[in-house]
């Protein structure tokens, strides 16, 4: 399964290059601050899914537009619903974990709940040998707040490089590590 966070710059071409492989996709629309980017990001996302309704798996309508603050909670509900009933295909919106627990509202409008866990990113980063335990907390935590909804880690990562934050130290150990 390849997992997409637009449908510009040829992202668009994914689900029929996939459908030649064999993949499922994850199609992405990136929701922003731009109301005509958005407009087409939806626009496209919904004709590819309505197309390749065997090829894309689910449309993620939106990527941390609530975390980069691009979005109210109620305009991107609006464009969820809006794409929901127009795709013969899942629907969910990804966001950080802290995101959907401070915008529960928003599951009543997907078909289930993308979370990111990236502990070295966290306001209190985690360090890398704790990482492991710490993905399995949150993941639990998110899922007793959603009763009876799906739950599904979007992103997890740790960086191989850059600066450390608190005890957490970013390298390609450590990335190892953490991945494994």
């Amino acid at each position: 399964c390849v997992r997409t966070y637009s449908v510009d710059f040829g992202l668009d071409r994914v689900p029929d290059i996939a459908r030649k492989f064999g993949l499922k996709v994850l199609l992405g629309l990136w929701v922003s601050s731009h109301a005509d980017r958005t407009k087409f990001q939806i626009n496209t996302g919904i004709s590819l899914a309505q197309r390749f309704p065997d090829v894309v798996r689910a449309v993620i309508v939106g990527n941390e537009a609530l975390l980069r603050g691009e979005v109210s909670p109620d305009m991107l509900g609006d464009h969820i619903r809006n794409v929901k009933s127009r795709v013969p295909v899942l629907v969910t919106y990804a966001d950080v974990w802290e995101f959907w627990l401070r915008h529960r509202e928003l599951a009543a409008a997907v078909d289930f709940v993308t979370i990111h866990i990236l502990p070295y990113w966290e306001d209190d980063p985690i360090a890398a040998s704790k990482a492991a335990d710490h993905v399995d907390a949150i993941r639990k935590r998110v899922v007793a707040s959603f009763p009876g909804q799906e739950v599904v880690i979007g992103e997890v990562g740790w960086p191989s490089a850059g600066r450390m934050r608190g005890g957490a130290l970013p390298s390609p150990a450590n990335q190892a590590r953490v991945i494994a």
